[in-house]
């Protein structure tokens, strides 16, 4: 199985794929949203993958930490949550909040992942509710609990409002969400965080 992928962006496809050339041999890779409009044709990329096999179907899924990875192997093993709702997920909820999430059985929390309504959420919930300890020992401590006190250069910015942008979101929900970054981060990082800011 693939676990990690290391070499340049040569194309990306749909919505949320992207082809990863290393060594001569492009893979096909689902990522999330905000990795998705992030990452650049031609340029390097390293990911953290799982590889998904099915009956008709081989997809890996590529991720920018290793807590994201684990985290998302960690949810595809429990029943309701398939690899796109696991991806979902990941995507838009921090670690420390889902786990806040299953042990207080706040819904609202799970509902603001794109496709998940309340019915739903309740269900999932009562599935992870006996699996906080192998979600806490599949990311590690080390990424629970940390206060994300974050910001970001001009450059970083600009890109970050285009790709927001292109996503729908308007000038002034952008910059609210952008100003509440206090720290060094790189464009993955402050696109990851303005989302889920903006989806709250």
């Amino acid at each position: 199985m693939i676990a990690l992928l290391r070499g340049k962006v040569r194309g990306k496809a749909g919505d949320r794929s992207i082809v990863v050339d290393v060594g001569g041999v492009g893979y096909l890779v689902s990522v999330s949203a905000e990795l998705f409009v992030s990452v650049s044709v031609d340029k390097d990329v390293e990911l953290y993958c799982v590889t998904v096999v099915r009956e008709d179907a081989i997809t890996i899924f590529g991720f920018g930490s290793m807590a994201d990875r684990n985290l998302f192997e960690a949810l595809i093993n429990v029943r309701l949550i398939g690899p796109s709702m696991a991806s979902m997920i990941v995507s838009t909820l921090r670690v420390d909040d889902l786990i806040e999430a299953i042990e207080t059985k706040q819904t609202a929390m799970l509902t603001r992942v794109p496709g998940v309504g309340e019915k739903t959420a309740s269900r999932i919930l009562v599935e992870l509710s006996s699996k906080v300890g192998l979600i806490r020992t599949a990311v590690g401590d080390d990424s629970i609990g940390n206060v994300r006190r974050l910001s970001i250069s001009a450059g970083v910015r600009n890109e970050v409002e285009g790709a927001l942008s292109a996503l729908g979101f308007d000038s002034k929900e952008i910059r609210g969400a952008l100003s509440r970054i206090d720290g060094d981060l790189d464009s993955e990082q402050a696109l990851r965080f303005a989302l889920k800011e903006l989806t709250k």
